[in-house]
């Protein structure tokens, strides 16, 4: 895990640095790991929009090249971001029904040119995205368990 809390603080990382870490690759997330998520959620939650676009800067900075898949309006895209995003926290008590959605959503990304290598990027952007909007508020518990939770949607998502 340490890893991903490196890699995330050193603008130097590149995204094929950095993978998804062993350590989320199974198990749900604990009571308090959802409890941590959620907080953090709900706390930036009120500037949505402006925590979509600290993403996108950053995973743009991290990748360039991902600019090119997305096409549409920039405001649309964050609003879509961050509704998935609560989908995912709003399942997070039924994580097992939300997998064919996020199977479906996979596909749907791997047809818009979405590598796996690129769910990893994601990954270190919407952690840097926290760190950088919540700042003191973002424990290292909470870090683990937004790391956990993507890592294994991206992997959903990659298969």
């Amino acid at each position: 895990m340490a890893s991903a809390v490196l890699a995330t603080n050193n603008p130097r990382v590149s995204r094929k640095t950095w993978h998804l870490p062993k350590s989320a690759k199974t198990g749900r997330p604990t009571k308090t790991q959802k409890r941590l998520i959620r907080e953090s959620f709900k706390t930036i939650e009120p500037a949505s929009d402006l925590a979509a676009q600290l993403f996108y800067l950053r995973l743009y900075q991290l990748d360039p090249s991902l600019q090119a898949l997305f096409k549409g309006r920039r405001k649309t895209q964050r609003r879509e971001l961050m509704g998935a995003l609560k989908l995912a926290i709003i399942s997070l008590d039924h994580t097992e029904e939300l997998t064919p959605v996020l199977k479906l959503l996979g596909s749907r990304h791997r047809h818009y040119g979405v590598k796996s290598g690129d769910y990893a990027t994601f990954v270190m952007a919407w952690i840097w995205t926290l760190e950088q909007s919540l700042e003191w508020r973002f424990s290292p518990a909470a870090r683990e368990a937004w790391t956990a939770l993507l890592s294994q949607t991206a992997r959903t998502m990659a298969a």
